[in-house]
């Protein structure tokens, strides 16, 4: 078993190892995407200080007055933190890889950009789609969901490969197991790293790997959870009562969703689709565990101003709650700063295993190489001449019979 163990994680890697080195790290740039896009776009953070801050009507209306033709928002996205700019969404243009996104300042409503997701010039957004699905639309993100399933496997072979065997005593060196030895020679120091370096970030791989493949394959990895544990189905969204009316504004809907989670913080802003759509809020509740991201929900009716739904992620079933967190865990955000600078370096860690496993794999070749050189290249032995037919055969034990 062990052996064949060691043959799938061998050829696993060589095959698909580099891959999983661009996903990797991709993947620890966007830990910290937001900030490095600030840092790399610095005019979407200059904007003014105000004695009032401009309402999310005021930001709208701005946003939607520097796109040609006018076209209707469909969400904006609150500031993440001060310092930070809104940044409200328009639907995709045709032939272009994602949205409309304008940062609009929320000192004073001043539009501060204007970009298209996912191309070359939003370089965070283009990196996620490399991340995500490699450029290459749904038929990229279902390899890169499949790579996520052959990391995981990676985990648990290359684990198998690493439990130090008996000795001959009926002992396991453990110490030696976790230890990196400086001493002997280059393939035993690359072939320590691998190892070392593959166990102590085995839990975050698994995690990462698990949660990145929830993203690509919701529906199948719900069908698993809800095989283990309580999944209540995901609710209809509601519609507004009427179709006709006045609608109430935006920072309207906000107060009233605001009501629904004292002390929680506004990320999203669902604008209705239609005359008979409700506005749609997600918040990050008192009690969430992340800061970036907003997993409770509440709709409200855009005429009546009704509350017709909320949903606090505290207090659903364990299984949506395993499902609510596979996100936040795959970017580090549930796991405060720490976690995220954990998640940014085991990005890093597939391409120190795949350069130490081509390294060892590459250094066995050259190793088999030359001793197969240095066989061919030794005298073979003969039977003495006056040995007749019947001498007896050589010892299989003997050299001359290996």
């Amino acid at each position: 078993m062990r052996k064949t163990f060691f043959i799938l994680h061998k050829y696993a890697g060589l095959s698909l190892g580099l891959l999983l080195s661009l996903i990797g790290l991709t993947g620890s740039l966007l830990v910290f995407d937001h900030v490095l896009d600030e840092t790399l776009e610095p005019h979407t953070v200059a904007f003014r200080p105000s004695a009032r801050p401009a309402t999310y009507a005021e930001v709208l209306d701005a946003a939607r007055a520097a796109m040609p033709g006018n076209p209707a928002p469909t969400r904006l996205m609150a500031q993440r933190q001060a310092g930070s700019p809104h940044v409200v969404r328009f639907p995709t243009p045709e032939g272009a890889p994602g949205p409309i996104e304008v940062n609009v300042s929320p000192t004073d409503a001043e539009v501060l950009s204007v970009r298209g997701w996912g191309t070359p010039e939003y370089t965070m957004t283009w990196l996620y789609r490399l991340h995500y699905t490699l450029l290459a639309g749904k038929n990229g993100k279902t390899v890169v969901g499949l790579t996520g399933l052959l990391l995981m496997v990676f985990c648990i072979t290359g684990a198998v490969l690493w439990w130090p065997k008996r000795t001959r005593r009926g002992k396991r060196q453990w110490r030696r197991a976790f230890r990196i030895d400086r001493n002997g020679n280059r393939f035993r120091f690359y072939f320590d790293v691998h190892k070392v370096f593959g166990i102590y970030f085995l839990p975050v791989l698994l995690m990462v790997s698990f949660s990145g493949v929830t993203l690509v394959f919701p529906t199948q990895v719900e069908a698993v959870v809800d095989s283990l544990f309580e999944v209540e189905p995901r609710p209809a969204l509601p519609r507004s009562h009427t179709d006709s009316g006045n609608p109430i504004s935006p920072d309207e809907a906000v107060a009233i969703g605001q009501r629904a989670f004292p002390g929680g913080e506004l990320k999203r802003l669902y604008l209705p689709r239609d005359a008979g759509d409700s506005y749609g809020l997600t918040f990050r509740a008192r009690g969430e565990a992340w800061t970036n991201y907003g997993a409770s929900i509440a709709r409200v009716d855009q005429y009546s101003g009704e509350l017709l739904m909320t949903q606090n992620v505290t207090e659903i079933p364990l299984g949506n709650k395993i499902l609510r967190w596979q996100f936040p865990l795959h970017n580090g955000d549930a796991l405060g700063i720490w976690g995220r600078w954990l998640v940014l370096i085991s990005g890093l860690v597939p391409p120190l295993l795949f350069g130490t496993g081509i390294y060892l794999w590459w250094k066995k070749r050259v190793l088999k190489r030359n001793a197969s050189k240095i066989a061919a290249k030794r005298p073979t032995k003969h039977p003495n001449k006056h040995q007749g037919k019947s001498a007896e055969p050589p010892n299989p034990g003997s050299s001359l019979a290996r």
